[in-house]
């Protein structure tokens, strides 16, 4: 995890996650100012958008609505809210955020205490409009391989210029989960293994100014970079007894 440390951001300055509805922004988080304790980000909806049922199964939520009209759902029951309201939503319960004004609404959010893996820190119950229909859930996704060499006196900087970027990769358009391995038989070998729900959303983000800024202290660290591009056709999972 990166040092904590003073640091302003602006919103604007952050790409907005589209994937679950409005335009969402985490904005102060442990990949950017190093938190330890939870992440605080902005939500905007236009009239009509909605952020998906989801919960947040090791989280608290604190919503504090800066503008606009809005409802939100948690677990069946609405709550209306206007400027100057804030709610909380305890961990688990699934909530649903909705403009229902007719202008633009702007939320602060902050979730805490933080997942133990950013993977975890969000549980979506629905999705955005139809989901897509296919026989193998996984079919179609993608997965990046890639290897690098760490020499020992690295280890402990590329381990933590990866904690940013698995903190900023968890918000992308289209994100998956991420893994990092390490070889036994050579221990200066690493292996990240990035999953995407397409190849071209896991590209969008390379491309980005936002991936180049954040995985420039990491490249600081390795050599040898090998780079694989697969996508899934079929997937088998355990059997459940």
């Amino acid at each position: 995890m990166s040092k904590p440390q003073v640091n302003r951001i602006h919103a604007d300055d952050i790409e907005p996650y589209r994937a679950r509805g409005g335009r969402l922004r985490m904005v102060l988080h442990p990949g950017s100012v190093g938190s330890r304790s939870g992440y605080m980000g902005t939500v905007q909806l236009q009239p009509g958008e909605y952020v998906v049922e989801h919960f947040h199964p090791y989280s608290e939520e604190f919503l504090f609505v800066v503008n606009g009209d809005l409802v939100l759902e948690v677990e069946g029951e609405n709550w209306a809210l206007g400027a100057g309201d804030g709610i909380y939503v305890p961990i688990g319960k699934r909530h649903r955020l909705r403009n229902v004004g007719a202008t633009e609404s702007l939320i602060v959010y902050h979730v805490g205490p933080l997942a133990p893996d950013p993977s975890l820190a969000h549980v979506d119950t629905e999705v955005l409009g139809e989901p897509a229909e296919r026989t193998d859930p996984a079919a179609g996704t993608a997965r990046i391989l890639f290897t690098v060499k760490v020499a020992e006196e690295k280890r402990e900087d590329f381990l933590a210029a990866y904690e940013k970027v698995r903190f900023n990769v968890a918000a992308a358009l289209g994100h998956i989960r991420d893994q990092i391995c390490q070889s036994p038989d050579d221990p200066e070998k690493w292996l990240i293994v990035s999953e995407w729900k397409s190849t071209e959303d896991f590209f969008a983000w390379e491309k980005s100014d936002e991936h180049k800024e954040v995985v420039r202290p990491m490249r600081e660290c390795y050599s040898d970079p090998e780079f694989r591009n697969f996508t899934v056709v079929a997937e088998t999972t355990a059997a459940r007894s």
